[in-house]
């Protein structure tokens, strides 16, 4: 149907597959040698990407993100496949035909005047000469035909009715014959109106401003010109300046390398230098703690006392054995 790749279908899978099988076969018809370098196993996001990528290729103009193409539906399916069927139509050089239009009704289509009064006729509805002639002959023709008729019909119809109070009937009933017509902006006549006066303005403007519109392509033409000429100076003036900014760029970019490796080697050797100092760090605490346990001589008083009292109780078991 025309909404299908308008609304989520039930099967969105079978929605985007339909989608995509599409594109590939409007891409076919447009180049009959292009191949699709993916199948229906692939990501969908992948699938899009590429798609996207042969209509940049392909100079189709199209807005949309491949995130919202894997839907299947949506704006943007439909803004692709617009695109692309406008691309190919113009490929394959398919020209509309001439418009028909069904054949309508006037008796239903007939313009009525809701201004015009009671008994009044328009210039177009008025008989010509020709249109008279026929008119009488058909009269003739009705009165051959109805020659059996009674004489009481063909008799002088003698109006019994006051002509003041018909006038008034007819102002009172005159309102209320009167047909009013809708105001509806869609209503194909008004389209029409518009359309006519809008053409008319055309007419009207277009003269003038095509006379504009020229003088202002000359004008840019030669603006055009004069650009072109002044860069071609340009180029031919600063070429061998530009020389030199290439090589001084590609210096730069070989100074900026052998900087940023310099760089790393100066990095890692302050790492290397950083762990060095922790294991200094550690060695000096252990000296320290060894130094001072080696200089400290209480341990030695303490003994010495030790053997002095030692000395002290065997005098004393001495004298106690000899008694």
């Amino acid at each position: 149907s025309r909404t299908y790749f308008v609304f989520q279908a039930p099967n969105t899978a079978q929605q985007f597959k339909y989608f995509t099988q599409l594109l590939v076969w409007l891409l076919r018809i447009r180049d009959p040698r292009w191949e699709a370098n993916f199948d229906e196993y692939d990501d969908p996001n992948t699938m899009m990407t590429n798609l996207m990528v042969v209509l940049k290729d392909a100079r189709i103009q199209v807005n949309a993100v491949p995130a919202k193409l894997k839907a299947g539906f949506g704006e943007s399916v439909c803004q692709v496949l617009h695109s692309t069927l406008k691309e190919v139509l113009r490929h394959t050089r398919f020209e509309w035909g001439a418009p028909e239009y069904p054949d309508e009704d006037m008796a239903d289509e007939a313009h009525v005047d809701s201004d015009a009064e009671i008994h009044s006729v328009d210039e177009e509805d008025m008989p010509v000469d020709g249109e008279e002639e026929d008119l009488m002959y058909q009269e003739d023709d009705v009165k051959k035909r109805g020659g059996n008729d009674s004489d009481d019909d063909h008799a002088v119809l003698d109006s019994k009715i006051d002509p003041t109070e018909w006038l008034l009937e007819v102002e009172r009933v005159a309102p209320k014959l009167k047909i009013q017509m809708p105001n509806d902006s869609k209503e194909w006549r008004n389209h029409l109106q518009q359309t006519r006066s809008y053409k008319q303005v055309i007419e009207t403007q277009f003269p003038t401003a095509k006379v504009q519109l020229e003088k202002l392509s000359v004008n840019l033409s030669s603006a055009l010109e004069k650009i072109k000429g002044k860069e071609a100076f340009i180029n031919t003036q600063f070429d061998q300046r530009a020389l030199d900014y290439r090589q001084q760029q590609e210096e730069l970019s070989q100074v900026q390398s052998q900087y940023t490796h310099s760089n790393e080697v100066v990095m890692n050797l302050q790492i290397e230098l950083k762990n060095i100092q922790e294991e200094l760090e550690v060695v000096k605490n252990d000296m320290e703690e060894r130094s001072s346990t080696v200089t400290d001589t209480a341990p030695i008083v303490k003994m010495k006392d030790a053997f002095k009292k030692l000395r002290t109780d065997t005098r004393q078991l001495e004298v106690r054995i000899g008694v």
